[in-house]
């Protein structure tokens, strides 16, 4: 790993990642530990203090029983039987106002006991801390007034506590540093890991701005959320390259079909201008290249309608429309055309199916599916437009006898500019189709078709009834 790689880890998301985890992780560790520190030492307090009242509960029975002889005969024997931590037993004598007796009182040297003569005027049972002279111990003392009046003192000094405190701290810090680091470590191993789609993206999009264009993300059936975004991103990067290819093709077919008319156009205007054949013919001239001048806008306005519909840009302008109308317009448009071909033209749509639509494109994707109909069907031949609703959606179909399509060209005839084989000797842009589809889709339809060669075609479009009203 280079030094700029290096520089770059305590930037990057992973690094970060690990960070944060691992301070989360020692925080919650530290709580657990603060939280129980405090309840062992509370426990500990408890459990000290208990002992401390049970032993002046058991000096001032022995008092009441044997006075304060009977009392340091218990205390001797105590001494003898090894005790290993010893209670502080103190007795006050309030008439003297000063302490009576002290049980070895060279063990409490380290403490200033006088300051417990106050004690005398606490309520019994009240604890007093007595830190020594030198040092951390303290002296816990609790005091009971005897019946004579005097106050007997028992107290304890926390050492045992504090050496059982400070072995749970050494082994809180003992366990807090290793964790620290293997949090830290796994921390990084985990977020190395988790993020390893994310690397994926970044060196797929690194190899397709090398220049990699069929480069992609690679996937694994883990089914989590980074794979999904795995597959989201290569089915978008094969979109991206369906469209660049189709476009692509689009352009293609658009310089190839763009040549023809404007040749037409130059040779048309070369001819005017080298033959001085008189204003007639250059009026019939102008007259041609006029009509390839508007066959060419139609080519452009076209593309660019298609473009607008299929990016949700084309305005559409809703109403409520009568289908059944809307068939019988598109239908008496064609008629004529249709009579001169021998072809008979049905219609079958319920008088009260309403869409809510634009009715002049739906008109035009109409008067595109007739067209195609009638143009590709034999003299003699059939076309049936019906209009129906079913299974949810409102149908329209344009059913020919026309010449039918391969299984090849069946997904094709939908793209831009595309004219099959035996389409190609019809006067046409190969944009009708493309139209179709695109103003369906901007009206959240669906378009199909079905064909067989020398049977005929029948083109679907589908709405949804949410766009639809029945009146």
């Amino acid at each position: 790993m280079s030094f700029e790689r290096l520089r770059r880890v305590p930037r990057t998301v992973g690094f970060r990642l690990a960070v944060w985890s691992s301070a989360f992780f020692v925080a919650s560790t530290l709580v657990s530990f603060g939280l129980a520190y405090v309840l062992v030492s509370s426990s500990l307090q408890q459990s000290e203090r208990a002992s401390i009242q049970m032993e002046l509960d058991e000096l001032a029975a022995r008092y009441r029983s044997g006075g304060l002889p009977g009392l340091a005969q218990e205390l001797a024997l105590q001494e003898r039987l090894g005790t290993t931590e010893p209670f502080l037993v103190r007795v006050v004598d309030l008439g003297n106002r000063a302490a009576a007796f002290v049980a070895a009182p060279h063990r409490w040297a380290g403490f200033d006991l006088d300051r417990l003569d106050s004690a005398q005027r606490a309520p019994d049972q009240e604890w007093v801390l007595l830190p020594a002279r030198h040092g951390d111990k303290v002296l816990e003392v609790t005091s009971f007034r005897l019946p004579d009046g005097v106050i007997l003192q028992v107290g304890k000094t926390t050492g045992g506590r504090d050496e059982v405190l400070e072995r749970f701290r050494a082994t809180a810090a003992g366990v807090l540093i290793p964790l620290l680091v293997l949090s830290l470590g796994g921390g990084l191993l985990l977020a190395f890991w988790a993020l390893r789609p994310i690397r994926h993206i970044i060196q797929t999009v690194r190899a397709i701005e090398a220049g990699a264009m069929h480069a992609r993300v690679p996937t694994r059936p883990t089914g989590d959320e980074l794979d999904e975004l795995g597959r989201l991103f290569n089915g978008m990067l094969d979109r991206i390259a369906t469209l660049i290819a189709g476009m692509r093709d689009a352009l293609d077919r658009v310089a190839h079909d763009l040549r023809t008319p404007v040749t037409r156009i130059r040779g048309v205007a070369e001819v005017a201008l080298r033959a001085d054949q008189g204003p007639d013919a250059s009026r019939q001239a102008l007259a041609d290249c006029v009509e390839e001048s508007d066959q060419l806008l139609t080519l452009l306005n076209t593309l660019m309608d298609i473009s607008e519909a299929e990016t949700g840009a084309l305005r559409l302008r809703l109403k409520r429309v009568n289908l059944s109308d809307l068939v019988e317009d598109a239908v008496e448009l064609y008629r004529h055309v249709a009579e001169e071909k021998r072809i008979v033209v049905s219609t079958a749509a319920g008088p009260d199916l309403w869409l809510t639509a634009d009715r002049s494109r739906l008109r035009q994707v109409l008067a595109n599916l007739l067209d195609n109909a009638i143009k590709y069907t034999a003299p003699g031949g059939r076309v049936e437009v019906t209009a129906q609703k079913q299974a949810g959606t409102v149908l329209i179909s344009v059913r020919d006898t026309g010449i039918g399509l391969t299984p090849d060209e069946v997904p094709r005839i939908w793209d831009r500019l595309y004219r099959g084989d035996q389409s190609r000797s019809e006067r046409g842009l190969g944009l009708g189709l493309s139209l179709v589809r695109a103003v369906v889709q901007a009206h959240g339809g669906q378009s199909n078709v079905s064909s067989a060669i020398g049977v005929g075609s029948t083109f679907t479009i589908s709405f949804p009834l949410s766009s639809v009203g029945i009146g």
